[in-house]
């Protein structure tokens, strides 16, 4: 029986229904907090990715949050400093709104300021890379390519002062040229979605998340961070049910 690190895949904390969106890419505020009592309950910490290469994975878990919404501050934000915990946050670095997803039929939703932004890097939460404007990286030509991702990397270290090392690949989506310019770049870690090896030190290009939905239930997701691999339950691992 292997343990491997659970790496958890968020994107928006809500504590209104007007929020919701059709995606359903959010976890209400009242389940993220037994989320994390179940972690303090049971003796995880939460580390970041500076962290993965020295650490055993016994009782680790990575919270990871994509795009970088406001409500990562006002709502995220108080529940991690409650528990002591900490997080990686993903940032879409030239929007100050969701402007991929408004096309979608997504509601208009506020992204991370720098000033907060930096609050949140001061008290220890780690920000990485999700490039400049959320675009599709398999579609992108190879100076749009480099602009998205270096040019990410670039902004984020001028926002927080400190080294960028994880890019997380929008909609999951990435080929062989997208993971060279994350390479390339100069980014240690390149962060998937559900697709990877179920052991990230085979691939630290295409590191594998275990998702967590507005369906998740206590007992899914005590499944989703038991860090035992199985072949035959991947759905169960990967699934809201």
């Amino acid at each position: 029986m292997n343990y491997q690190l659970p790496i958890l895949l968020y994107h928006r904390i809500i504590n209104t229904h007007s929020k919701i969106g059709k995606h359903k890419l959010y976890v209400h505020d009242k389940d993220f907090r037994m989320q994390m009592q179940f972690l303090k309950d049971h003796g995880y910490e939460t580390i970041t990715f500076k962290d993965i290469d020295t650490v055993t994975p016994e009782k680790k878990v990575i919270l990871t949050f994509d795009d970088g919404y406001e409500d990562n501050y006002t709502i995220l934000f108080p529940i991690l400093k409650e528990f002591g915990f900490t997080c990686v946050i993903y940032l879409v670095t030239k929007h100050t709104r969701n402007e991929w997803a408004i096309k979608e039929g997504e509601p208009e939703l506020h992204m991370l300021s720098k000033e907060r932004i930096r609050e949140m890097s001061d008290y220890g939460i780690e920000f990485g890379g999700h490039t400049r404007t959320h675009i599709d990286l398999k579609n992108c030509k190879k100076e749009k390519l480099v602009d998205e991702i270096a040019g990410c990397k670039k902004d984020v270290e001028e926002i927080t002062g400190k080294s960028c090392i994880s890019f997380a690949y929008p909609f999951g989506a990435h080929n062989e040229e997208t993971l060279q310019a994350v390479r390339d770049a100069g980014y240690k870690y390149g962060i998937s979605t559900i697709f990877g090896p179920a052991n990230w030190k085979e691939d630290p290009m295409r590191i594998r998340r275990i998702e967590v939905r507005p369906s998740t239930s206590v007992s899914s997701f005590k499944r989703k961070v038991s860090g035992h691999y199985y072949e035959k339950n991947i759905y169960k691992l990967f699934s809201g049910k």
